[in-house]
């Protein structure tokens, strides 16, 4: 019903006939020369790219008022994210996601050799208020930036540390959020000389438990989703309580520092600039395992991600013309993620501690003659991933070496890449034609000790692949308001570390993965078509098909160890499954985007899109779902712009997930929502806010004004009910 009304809406809006133009600001109708930073590694017009791109500014990021970058991302109705607790914010692009959705930031990938196959919550390290920018790349992107790009590019660009007149800008905000009592308290300064710039900031964020709406969408089961128990110690005893308030998801809150500085230098015609970030959190509860129980009892005592650090720090050099660019990036990140988890009743728990070192050699050029562009590169990324298990009793704080989640005994893997992508611009046709091309060189090693508990046949795991991929696309201007483009692109994802000796208990009891020492890479073939109408300050319109094959699909399989089916684990004998290349895949869609001016100020804005995928084990096999795969989601919102001041109402909807389209991998949490699946829903949010001459601004923000109770699909944790979001900055 919600597909076909957003179908409908955008057919109304292509028929109607905008008013004159007003004075308004610009950026609510995206223009066609929109300067994206991302597309090719460096500016490229909007009207070039054959791309689905959306952008998110730091203006649209600070009306969304998020609690995170994942949250800024739901409330856009332009992506898809997941989450297992309220700490965490997995992204989807197209079908796919985590280790198969690359992430960027300023030129330099997050990625690393741990990121996993299922869930992730690495987006929440990135604080909203450091960034100019946050542009969502759809569609294969290995060609500019390497493995891990199949379902897309989250590239994010953190402010400049402008150069200029003697300026000394402070700024300040604060944030509370009613649904989880949450307070974000965000200062920073902004220092700029004529041939030095400075920023520094700081967020601090303290959040409480989540509240869930009080009127359930699960008419099957009204009571789905409520927390009338919980765990928690007594004298050193894990004891059941009864929950005051059910609709408080007890075990969400967390806190959260976030720190960034960076620094430019201009040296003759060179530009230094150092750029500098760190994340971290004190515990993250995992709240889906947490809360699971069976009739009553519950499985676990404990299981939260502590700690849940990234540290950034990279060296940027740049010099050349405009037309003839040379940039240099060193860059080197640390990440910690520690798990602890104990069963319920147990005297012991369990602490993983991952940590991942990675270094990012990265050397651009970008040369304009005439109507050609080409840009060029190679790249080198090294990750050395230390990993250990750690036993300790509660009772009396005694420790004990035990299984590690990885390869015990250390990993590293090693990447080199050369790029080129050239652009054609024949300005008399209106056409634009890329192409580009990549190889990509990969060496793993991970080493296990003699004494590993798991008695692997093989002391070590090692991996290499030479890997190539393409991208050839075209645009067109028809007129001089209307845009087709069209694009094919190969992509990849090598197995990282992750993929290829991790120790993890998926679900209790049920399936345990263990080492695979036999992979090869992910490939995927996408193909793009779009057509856009803009009439400037007036109206947008952007529809778009894509479909994706894969081969060599990763996904988790029945397997052995040392000639054995099951293994015990935490006292449970639990089936041994293993990663292992056995399927292909398809995942086609569509998405269209709307934007128009339907009375002076008044705008309405609009965007659905639907995405299908099944997998096949073998060419001559039965179709299955594929996991990872959305409902039908998007929003429409009516906003008017006044010369200080705006307003926005706007609604948020997924479509229906029936059970039977859920992947029988577990990866898409089938136990986690009703027997029949997850129901489609809609909310309604209204925002508002005002800039003041003397540099003071509040925004204002109720959103789920019905108080519903929903999850998103594949989440562990149900969304936030009422709520009521203040944000007070002051620029001085």
């Amino acid at each position: 019903m919600i597909k076909k009304a957003m179908i409908a809406l955008g057919l109304m809006t292509v028929m109607y006939m905008p008013l004159q133009a007003q004075n308004v600001d610009t950026s609510d109708v995206e223009s066609f020369d929109e300067i994206l930073v991302s597309a090719q590694r460096f500016d490229q017009k909007r009207r070039e790219s054959p791309r689905q791109i959306e952008v998110l500014s730091s203006k649209r990021l600070n009306e969304l008022q998020p609690a995170t970058l994942g949250d800024a991302l739901i409330n856009s109705g332009k992506v898809f994210v997941q989450k297992s607790q309220m700490g965490g914010s997995s992204p989807v692009l197209r079908g796919f996601e985590a280790s198969r959705v690359l992430m960027v930031v300023d030129g330099v990938r997050l990625n690393n050799a741990i990121y996993r196959a299922g869930h992730l919550q690495d987006i929440i390290t990135i604080d909203p208020f450091i960034l100019d920018k946050m542009e969502v790349n759809f569609g294969s992107g290995s060609t500019l930036f390497g493995s891990d790009a199949l379902g897309g590019v989250l590239y994010f660009k953190t402010k400049e540390a402008t150069l200029g007149t003697k300026k000394i800008s402070p700024y300040a905000n604060v944030r509370y959020l009613s649904v989880n009592s949450g307070m974000v308290v965000n200062g920073g300064v902004q220092f700029q000389l004529p041939k030095i710039g400075l920023i520094l900031n700081a967020t601090c964020s303290n959040f409480g438990d989540l509240q869930m709406g009080k009127n359930s969408y699960y008419d099957v089961d009204p009571n789905f989703g409520l927390m009338p128990k919980y765990v928690t110690q007594m004298n050193n005893k894990d004891t059941i309580v009864n929950n005051e308030d059910p609709y408080v998801q007890k075990g969400t809150g967390y806190k959260q520092l976030d720190l960034f500085g960076k620094l430019t230098v201009k040296t003759g015609s060179f530009m230094h600039t150092l750029n500098f970030q760190k994340s971290s959190s004190d515990l993250i509860p995992r709240y889906d395992r947490i809360s699971e129980n069976t009739n009553g009892v519950f499985t676990y005592g404990r299981w939260d991600y502590t700690p849940q650090n990234r540290d950034y720090l990279s060296y940027q050099l740049k010099f050349g013309s405009d037309n003839h660019m040379n940039r240099f990036t060193l860059a080197h990140q640390n990440t910690e993620v520690g798990r602890v988890t104990r069963n319920f009743g147990a005297i012991t728990e369990r602490t993983e501690l991952d940590r991942v070192t990675m270094n990012t050699y990265n050397f651009d050029r970008h040369d304009v003659i005439g109507n050609f562009t080409l840009n060029t590169g190679i790249e080198y990324v090294t990750n050395d991933v230390t990993s250990k298990g750690t036993n300790k009793k509660i009772t009396d704080n005694t420790e004990t070496v035990t299984k590690a989640r990885y390869s015990d005994s250390g990993a590293t893997t090693k990447s080199w890449s050369v790029f080129a992508q050239a652009i054609y611009n024949i300005a008399s046709t209106g056409t634009v034609v890329q192409g580009g091309f990549r190889v990509t060189g990969y060496d793993l090693v991970a080493n296990f000790s003699k004494s590993n508990p798991w008695k692997l046949p093989y002391s070590s795991i090692q991996f290499s692949n030479i890997a190539p991929s393409f991208d050839l696309g075209i645009t067109q201007m028809i007129s001089e308001y209307l845009m087709i483009k069209g694009s094919v692109n190969q992509a990849f994802r090598n197995p990282n570390v992750d993929d290829m000796t991790k120790v993890f208990d998926s679900k209790k009891g049920v399936k345990l993965l263990v080492p695979n020492d036999q992979l090869q890479p992910e490939i995927s073939v996408t193909s793009d078509l779009g057509m856009a109408y803009t009439l400037p300050n007036k109206f947008m319109f952007e529809v778009g098909m894509f479909h994706s094959n894969v081969s060599n699909l990763l996904l988790d399989q029945k397997g052995n160890l040392n000639g054995k089916d099951s293994m015990v684990y935490d006292g449970v004998n639990t089936p041994v499954y293993q990663v292992t290349n056995v399927a292909i895949a398809q995942i086609s869609g569509a998405y269209f985007n709307v934007k128009a001016r339907l009375y002076k100020d008044l705008w309405i804005n609009a965007s659905a899109t639907t995405t299908a995928g099944i997998y096949r084990k073998g060419t001559d096999s039965l179709s299955q779902p594929l996991d990872h795969i959305p409902p039908v989601y998007g929003q429409v919102a009516l906003r008017w712009n006044g010369k200080s001041w705006f307003a926005e109402f706007q609604t948020l909807f997924n479509g229906r997930k029936d059970a039977r389209d859920y992947s029988n991998s577990g990866e898409d949490n089938a136990d986690k929502n009703p027997a029949i699946g997850n129901p489609a829903w809609q909310i309604y949010n209204l925002r508002g806010g005002y800039t003041h001459k003397s540099g003071l601004s509040v925004q204002l923000a109720f959103e789920n004004l019905l108080d519903l109770r929903y999850r998103y699909f594949a989440s562990g944790v149900t969304a936030g009910g009422r709520s009521v979001s203040c944000t007070l900055s002051y620029k001085f």
